[in-house]
């Protein structure tokens, strides 16, 4: 038997810290009967209010989900249309939910992780940071955004213009996956070798009870090695555990 089981960690960058600002950072996951999702989130940090954006987008996304399913049971996001539909509902439903405040005050960057039961498992990007997933066989894919290309300094977000276009996809074998790891850009930036950190992450914190491995994992964060680091940092991963059959 086979369960679908998560664990995650957030902690305030030091520079957030100094001016008094709270953590922009949030993820969340929610597991239900046919599906499991995974939402990590980066309020902007030029944004008065964005972590009112980055908590809403969790709840945005898993609500597009279920909206999804209920619908049509089923959710392909590389089927054009569906995937339309879905992006533009996270959209909509993220508006709503932080109104009065728009997203001039409270952007957020989006990274998901899916299991919808038909087999397949997606990852979804809007904006920096990193989504992996981990394979049985212990390779690696990962979905990261370009920064050689383009205008470097300008990271996309949810707003009201947000198109599905603007997203970035990618699917594996529900089967062939061990575990999906999202981090946001204030741990992913740091990384030299990412498919190593994500290998170290799963095979040392996976294998743990799920409050282990996010204590684990809040201490990786508070204790992170790289010299003057400034940003939030979160990291969530979901991933597949082995019981035996009753």
């Amino acid at each position: 038997m086979q369960r679908w089981l998560s664990f995650g960690a957030s902690e305030i960058g030091p520079a957030h810290i100094k001016t008094g600002k709270p953590n922009q950072d949030s993820w969340a996951s929610f597991h239900h009967a046919d599906c499991d999702v995974l939402v990590v989130s980066d309020g902007m940090g030029s944004k008065d209010y964005s972590e009112f954006g980055s908590a809403m987008t969790c709840r945005a996304v898993d609500h597009a989900v279920c909206s999804a399913l209920i619908s049509r049971k089923t959710l392909d996001l590389g089927e054009p249309g569906q995937a339309a539909e879905f992006f533009d509902d996270i959209r909509d439903t993220w508006i709503e939910g932080i109104a009065p405040l728009t997203s001039s005050n409270a952007s957020a960057t989006c990274l998901f992780g899916l299991r919808a039961g038909d087999g397949a498992l997606w990852l979804g990007m809007l904006g920096d940071g990193m989504a992996v997933a981990i394979l049985n066989d212990g390779s690696v894919k990962l979905l990261k955004e370009s920064k050689e290309e383009g205008f470097s300094n300008i990271t996309k977000s949810l707003s009201e213009k947000t198109q599905p276009a603007d997203w970035m996809t990618m699917s594996v074998p529900e089967k062939r996956c061990k575990a999906i790891l999202l981090c946001t850009d204030g741990v992913a930036d740091d990384l030299v070798d990412e498919e190593g950190f994500a290998r170290g992450i799963v095979d040392n914190l996976c294998k743990l009870p799920v409050v282990s491995a996010a204590s684990d994992a809040a201490n990786m964060l508070i204790d992170w090695p790289t010299p003057k680091h400034s940003d939030d940092k979160t990291m969530a991963c979901l991933f597949k555990r082995e019981y035996p059959d009753e």
